[in-house]
């Protein structure tokens, strides 16, 4: 990681209060209903691909996590907009709200439960939200985002979700199917004409190995 406010708010969420087995081995983690957590660097190639689009913004930001899990990622975005310590600037030097989502009611009880271990003020400020719901319909009532990370492979380009994006806004996503090729995708939208090919501009940066997004 080269990113110097990636760095800094991996060091603040503490990877022990939302894994229970060797949270800094550098590999992916099972947790409940058969789900897992990232790698550390992927956690950390995730949040470097979003952060250039965050900062120097206007405005508040609202961001997404699509598939919650654990809840590390989720915290460590809403560090993003606000600080750990009483009068200290955010590290995007900008505040704003954080949503989290999974399919499993199981996950978000866990994302909470783990983020009051050490972040409760993420929860208790109302930086972070959380709900239970359909990872490929978003949340549609909370958006337009700046940035939306999915935590899970999207077996085809979830056009619902990446219509969620505000103008300049970034959704980081794996997109293959299950047991076959996968890879990491970055999604800029650049317009709104209704047209995919015209309003997104997508770049797939690695191959990658992920659970999938459930359709439900």
């Amino acid at each position: 990681m080269k990113n110097k406010q990636v760095i800094d708010v991996m060091k603040q969420v503490d990877r022990q209060n939302y894994v229970n087995f060797s949270p800094y081995y550098d590999s992916p983690q099972g947790i409940e209903c058969g789900q897992t957590i990232s790698a550390p660097h992927m956690h950390g190639f995730a949040l470097e691909e979003m952060v250039p689009f965050l900062l120097n913004s206007q405005h508040e930001l609202k961001m997404l996590d699509v598939g919650c899990g654990s809840g590390y990622l989720t915290a460590a975005m809403g560090r993003l907009v606000k600080a750990k310590k009483e009068g200290e600037e955010p590290i995007l030097g900008v505040s704003g709200k954080v949503y989290g989502m999974d399919v499993y009611p199981r996950l978000v009880e866990n994302t909470r439960a783990n983020i009051m271990k050490r972040d409760a003020d993420l929860i208790e400020s109302g930086t972070v939200e959380l709900k239970h719901g359909n990872g490929w319909e978003g949340w549609p009532e909370v958006g337009p985002f700046d940035a939306i990370h999915v935590g899970a492979a999207a077996d085809a380009f979830p056009t619902t979700l990446a219509n969620q994006l505000c103008r300049g806004g970034v959704m980081v996503i794996p997109i293959g199917p299950q047991g076959s090729v996968q890879y990491f995708y970055r999604v800029v939208r650049d317009a709104e004409t209704g047209d995919v090919e015209k309003d997104f501009k997508t770049t797939r940066l690695m191959g990658v190995r992920y659970v999938p997004l459930i359709h439900k």
